[in-house]
């Protein structure tokens, strides 16, 4: 394979959940695109930075400083939703249950990958929280976060710099077993929140 290949697939592994065979994928089917395309491609991509940017409140992606979401004023605002990335606001949203704001931290903690807490946008939050605390009698702060480990400590960190919050009521998903799933093949941990978190 083409030195040049190589490089241009390798670049294209850099995206996360691309491996190897996905990324020559890629490659190759740029080369069977007309030059239009790939150049349509490559202008979007040069000037993604430029024309694509995040909300100044909930770092959610917005076209302008203030994203459709935190500008709707018929949104609950005595919800706060908090989830470590845009694609899980995206997912939430879609199935348009939920009406209330969010916070997008922009990861979760893990010391492993080098992201503490400071990392994050936390302080933020917590301004938003003051703010928010200042013209609602309660604010229910719904932490959002992916069920592993970065996850639950991420949690337990927002937990513990919120739970003396005056106005301030913590809570979380629901979480446990899956529909049609079979006790004696959950984890522990699955048991154990289905435990916790029942109804």
């Amino acid at each position: 394979m083409d030195e040049r290949f190589k490089q241009i697939a390798k670049l294209f592994q850099r995206l996360p959940g691309v491996g190897p065979r996905q990324a020559v994928r890629f490659v190759l089917a740029l080369l069977d695109k007309p030059d239009s395309e790939i150049e349509e491609l490559g202008y979007a991509i040069s000037h993604l930075k430029q024309d694509i940017s995040f909300c100044n409140q909930c770092f959610n992606i917005s076209d302008s400083a203030v994203c459709s979401v935190c500008s709707n004023p018929s949104r609950d605002r005595t919800k706060m939703l908090v989830v470590e990335k845009v694609t899980d606001l995206d997912s939430i949203e879609k199935t348009g249950l939920y009406k209330g704001l969010y916070h997008v931290l922009g990861g979760a903690i893990n010391p492993l990958d080098n992201v503490l807490p400071d990392n994050l946008r936390i302080k933020h939050l917590e301004s938003r929280i003051n703010v928010l605390t200042e013209s609602v009698k309660e604010v229910e702060l719904i932490l959002a976060m992916n069920p592993n480990t970065p996850g639950e400590t991420t949690a337990l960190y927002l937990k513990s710099q919120f739970t003396d919050k005056p106005n301030v009521l913590i809570t979380r998903l629901g979480r446990g077993l899956a529909s049609g799933s079979h006790l004696e093949y959950a984890d522990e941990s699955t048991l154990k929140h289905a435990l916790e978190f029942r109804k």
